[in-house]
């Protein structure tokens, strides 16, 4: 009898450790439950990250098919991704899915060659994640989202994909293209240490702008110029939101 408790606990425990929707459920390093709960399926978006989408076909419940999309093989040095190409303008690779995770009130900085502190070119596989993107946006990510620190090389948020919306100045004033909006990889890391922008204390924490989460926009990718354009500022805030990377466009490069 114990030993039947013990295994319908343990089935219990398994189910409840299906992933919720929009949540990662495979990828390198990733140690969690590669299911997600009914209805919803882990699809594979790069080496670094699956992610729980909503199911389209008949399928039923996403713990059978998520499992087989985090392993189903996939190319292991690029991964194209479809839809709008990216441009500078508002709504810039949003493409058109409709998927939504997690929202965080975000700051929005730029590094990479040519910038004031002398950076090198950031578009290159030194990135923390070990991967840059050609094309397609890509930024670093304020290490309380990172999910690591410096020296711990990928974090859990390599491979995820990001909308960043632009509404005002560090000042909170209305930029003069507010709204504009673009889609990220992250595949990088901006660390708390000596940065007072990414160094929130948990998600809940806020930098000197208010802002829960930070996205140092690689230059050389393309995204600072696609963020800011002509606004003329090169710190800006508005909201960071989740997305399926269905919605980037771009290719990951190792």
């Amino acid at each position: 009898m114990r030993s039947t408790a013990v295994l319908i606990a343990a089935v219990v425990g398994t189910a409840l450790a299906a992933q919720q929707p929009y949540s990662q459920c495979g990828g390198q390093n990733f140690s969690g439950d590669k299911t997600c709960v009914s209805g919803w399926t882990c699809v594979y978006s790069n080496p670094y990250y699956s992610q729980c989408l909503q199911s389209t076909g008949g399928n039923g419940g996403g713990s059978g098919g998520g499992n087989s999309g985090a392993t189903t093989a996939r190319p292991t040095t690029t991964t194209t991704r479809a839809g709008t190409s990216p441009t500078p303008s508002s709504g810039g690779g949003s493409g058109g899915s409709s998927g939504s995770g997690t929202t965080y009130k975000s700051s929005f900085t730029f590094y990479g060659a040519g910038d004031t502190f002398g950076s090198p070119n950031c578009n290159t596989n030194t990135a923390a994640c070990g991967f840059y993107t050609n094309p397609g946006f890509s930024a670093a990510a304020s290490q309380n989202i990172f999910g690591v620190g410096p020296g711990a090389g990928a974090g859990p948020a390599c491979g995820t994909c990001w909308r960043l919306t632009a509404q005002t100045d560090s000042s909170g004033n209305k930029l003069s293209n507010a709204g504009n909006s673009i889609v990220v990889m992250v595949n990088n890391l901006c660390p708390a240490q000596g940065n007072p922008l990414c160094a929130q204390n948990g998600l809940t924490g806020t930098n000197q702008y208010g802002a829960n989460v930070n996205f140092d926009l690689c230059r050389d990718s393309g995204a600072s110029a696609a963020m800011f354009g002509n606004s003329g500022v090169g710190l800006a805030l508005g909201t960071a939101q989740q997305v399926s990377c269905s919605s980037y466009s771009g290719t990951v490069v190792h």
